[in-house]
């Protein structure tokens, strides 16, 4: 059982993930979404679709193939909703990936609801249970407690929890916990965005970058940390002077938030700040709040190919794929390989062998990454290219920390 110090405050999230991500202050229950399954509401087919056509180019590894009978597999999003580009878009392609190696049962057996407010989520678990879904996959560390709840009241069901690892915060020390039916899919994201942070300080001609998150959660900070030292990196082996803004790891409480993972116009407001202060090159983590971002960087005309350099970096998958309309924007993407993850552990119930614990995405085994370059390919120099393997190879023997 693998343990992680570093994720160790996950389970705290889960109190605070509505003042953090909830979109809006509304406490009445809306209604879900299905996109299909018995008698459920039906979502547009386009949506599905599109869903699909957006995050399975990014999908770089194939499913497994199929060593058993499909199984009717059901995901509950957080509250982005299956359409934020992001990922929840990308858990689902994990689902659509497992249903074209013949993992899991075709849509509309197979199927997703949307959580508009949290309040939807257990609805939305008790409507999967009594419609016989075998594999429930759950979105991201808001649903840390419900899962924790329902995965062992149910043990004949097979879950996949993204984003997360138990813990018992009751305990002292806090106890991690796992469930036999359970696969807690993790990343180690840091290690990926030392990358970015690193070809970020390469290319900012502006000599400052800048980093902003939904909230203050460690699935959201570990991203900054990596970023942070990446390019403290950078200065350290290069020279140069490259400053951080909206973040510093020795000082947590001053980091630049948003407090939403939703809001479009307070994430372009937050882009707005750190161009106002210099930033060329930003990384926004969480949510939708890249395409606020990208939004105020547009209106200058910054890109690859502007009339203003400017760059963005994308988190869970390949920005340049799922948000297109950005795309003289993307620098690179810190990848969370989350349709893998998914895929595999429906894989592993249609074969029966599903076993639940942690499952950790590391450099070293294909979990996390940072996407290609793009429009960036010819700005990003071939010393740079040179250097960032060099440095993957030295993360992944341990002899370069990610951590300062």
């Amino acid at each position: 059982m693998i343990k992680s110090k570093r994720l160790l405050a996950v389970g705290v999230a889960t109190a605070l993930v509505l003042a953090a991500c909830g979109g809006d202050d509304d406490d009445e229950t809306t209604s879900t979404t299905a996109a299909s399954g018995g008698e459920t509401t039906e979502a547009p087919e386009a949506t599905a679709e599109a869903t699909a056509e957006a995050t399975a180019e990014s999908t770089a590894e194939e499913a497994p193939a199929a060593a058993g009978e499909p199984v009717k597999t059901c995901l509950v999003t957080d509250l982005a909703g299956i359409d934020d580009k992001s990922f929840n878009a990308t858990a689902w392609q994990g689902v659509l990936d497992a249903i074209e190696a013949g993992n899991a049962m075709p849509e509309p057996d197979s199927f997703f609801l949307e959580s508009d407010v949290e309040a939807d989520w257990q609805p939305n678990i008790d409507q999967m249970v009594s419609q016989g879904c075998e594999h429930i996959v759950t979105v991201g560390f808001a649903l840390d407690a419900v899962t924790q709840e329902n995965a062992p009241a149910n043990p004949d069901i097979d879950w996949t929890i993204v984003d997360v690892d138990f813990f018992d915060f009751s305990a002292d020390p806090p106890e991690d916990v796992t469930f036999d039916n359970v696969v807690e899919l993790t990343y180690q994201t840091d290690e990926a965005a030392f990358l970015a942070g690193y070809v970020a300080a390469s290319v900012s001609e502006s000599g400052v970058v800048g980093t902003f998150g939904g909230a203050n959660f460690p699935t959201v900070s570990i991203f900054m940390d990596g970023f942070y030292w990446g390019v403290q990196h950078h200065n350290e082996v290069k020279g140069t002077d490259v400053q951080v803004l909206g973040w510093d790891p020795a000082n947590p409480d001053t980091g630049l938030f948003t407090g939403d993972f939703t809001d479009l116009d307070i994430a372009r407001a937050t882009a707005q700040s750190l161009l106002d202060e210099g930033a060329d090159v930003i990384m926004p983590v969480g949510g939708q709040i890249n395409l606020g971002a990208g939004a105020a960087m547009q209106d200058i005309g910054m890109g690859a190919t502007g009339e203003v350099f400017g760059a963005l970096i994308g988190v869970d998958t390949d920005q340049f794929v799922s948000a297109p309309e950005l795309a003289d924007l993307w620098l690179t993407s810190v990848e969370k390989k989350m349709a893998v993850g998914v895929s595999e552990s429906i894989a592993a119930t249609a074969a029966g062998t599903h076993s639940g614990g942690v499952q950790r995405g590391f450099l070293s085994n294909g979990g996390v990454d940072i996407s290609e370059f793009h429009d960036f390919d010819s700005i990003v120099s071939d010393e740079t290219k040179a250097e960032l393997e060099e440095i993957r190879a030295a993360i992944i023997d341990g002899s370069q920390s990610v951590s300062g």
